[in-house]
């Protein structure tokens, strides 16, 4: 069917946006978010605490990925780090300016969903895409990641952390 999965992302984060759209919909809506047809946000408590995390979860993917290789090859190995840490800058770098442009304002937290995106959007081609193009993936999963969090919000979908946005949507990058 010519389909590449570099380490099972399509299932990973395939199966993490279907699980997270099952909890919005099962949980339904945090207290106070959507009144009077106005969404109110609810801004994140510990901000530097969530950046550690997406820190961690970006260092985490080296070993995720570089592991998906199968072998000890250095080439390899360092061509999907390249490619897997390239994506994750240009995701940064789309979500900025795309919040920024759109808000009126930098966002930390759609900068965080956007280097998650960006992550997510490379996993399943780290090894066979170009550096360019792993920019340019990370560049459109970070764009497409403000977007759809904002647009989900307008559905009445609380997703507190952008997880739907980023895995089920920005997969599909």
């Amino acid at each position: 069917m010519n389909f590449h999965d570099f380490a099972g992302s399509t299932f990973v984060h395939s199966v993490g946006g279907w699980a997270a759209l099952a909890g919005i919909l099962l949980l339904g809506p945090r207290l106070g978010k959507y009144v009077n047809r106005k969404i109110k946000p609810i801004m994140g408590h510990n901000m530097p605490l969530a950046t550690i995390g997406v820190f961690l979860l970006w260092l985490g993917w080296f070993g995720f990925n570089g592991g998906s290789v199968l072998s000890a090859d250095p080439g390899m190995v360092s061509y999907v780090f390249v490619t897997t840490f390239i994506a994750a800058c240009a995701g940064v770098i789309g979500s900025m300016i795309t919040s920024w442009s759109v808000q009126k304002k930098p966002d930390l937290s759609m900068v965080l969903n956007g280097c998650l995106a960006g992550l997510v959007g490379i996993t399943a081609g780290a090894d066979v895409v170009s550096v360019t193009s792993a920019i340019i993936i990370g560049l459109i999963a970070g764009i497409v990641v403000v977007f759809s969090v904002i647009g989900i919000d307008r559905l009445r979908l609380d997703d507190p952390v952008g997880a739907l946005s980023v895995h089920l949507v920005c997969h599909s990058c």
